[in-house]
């Protein structure tokens, strides 16, 4: 990617935000190289779908990278990543990285630094990533889905109030890390009982219980399309997922991404605790 700040859309592309963009495109060639070898499947999501469909590239005010896998996919690549990944990327959940607080994975550059914008270094691994969203079975009746919200909904009220504990009580007394852990794995154990062949929708669903339905045959082929100096796989059914969540998708709207203002170093590791009033801004 030519490093030089240009204007895409009427939007000023600074050499900062390239700099982080051409850190996540070598994760997610990484990331591709893997499930080429292992034959996952592994598609563009979010905003960068939309960006390949639209323009062939990151949309010029993002700051990420968006995939999904379904989940027999995403599970291989659990089992696979800690030993195929060079040493200095890292695959990130909650069972590699028990303070982790999301339910999808991230691929992580560890030699780099990517934290809010209050400057505050969580004490998980916090260097810029690529997120990795997980494509669940879900169920053909509304019925069934209400079935399937609810009980997620009852395990996830378990993880809140265990992490509320473990803000306020010692780690000697209250274990949090080890009930986090356990209670996740009947949070995902709860939403996989419901994956069946027969089912024809799949979904992503977040802990804050949001969930897109999507007809399980919009996933069924790969097309690949371009994306800056690479090509990326996309669903085949990408016109209709677009529409879904964008309607008029073709026209640009300028919106803020999904992790808003980010503080950032492509050459300096969270490891180090680098200043925050030094870290890039976007």
């Amino acid at each position: 990617m030519n490093p030089d700040e240009e204007t895409r859309d009427g939007f000023l592309v600074t050499s900062q935000r390239k700099s982080l963009w051409n850190c996540q495109l070598n994760l997610l060639r990484e990331l591709l190289r893997i499930c080429s070898k292992y034959n996952l499947k592994v598609f563009a999501d979010a905003g960068t779908l939309l960006g390949a469909v639209r323009h062939h590239g990151f949309i010029p005010w993002d700051d990420d990278i968006d995939v999904c896998m379904p989940r027999e996919d995403y599970d291989k690549l659990c089992r696979i990543a800690p030993t195929e990944l060079p040493s200095h990327y890292f695959f990130q959940n909650i069972y590699t990285d028990s303070a982790y607080p999301h339910r999808h994975g991230q691929l992580r550059d560890s030699t780099t630094t990517c934290i809010d914008l209050n400057g505050k270094y969580p004490n998980y691994n916090s260097g810029i990533f690529i997120d990795i969203f997980i494509l669940e079975s879900a169920p053909n009746t509304f019925r069934l889905i209400n079935r399937m919200v609810r009980k997620v909904k009852a395990r996830q009220n378990r993880l809140k109030i265990a992490g509320k504990i473990g803000n306020i009580l010692p780690s000697w007394l209250y274990p949090s890390e080890k009930r986090i852990k356990s209670l996740f794995e009947k949070y995902e154990s709860t939403i996989k009982s419901f994956a069946n062949p027969a089912n024809n929708y799949v979904g992503e669903i977040s802990l804050h219980l949001r969930m897109h339905i999507f007809n399980r045959q919009l996933f069924e082929k790969t097309l690949y399309m371009p994306f800056e100096d690479m090509e990326i796989p996309v669903p085949v059914g990408y016109d209709e997922i677009l529409r879904l969540n964008y309607g008029d998708y073709m026209t640009p709207v300028k919106a803020p991404s999904g992790h808003g203002n980010l503080l950032f170093d492509t050459e300096r590791s969270y490891r180090d605790r680098p200043d925050p009033a030094t870290l890039n801004r976007l």
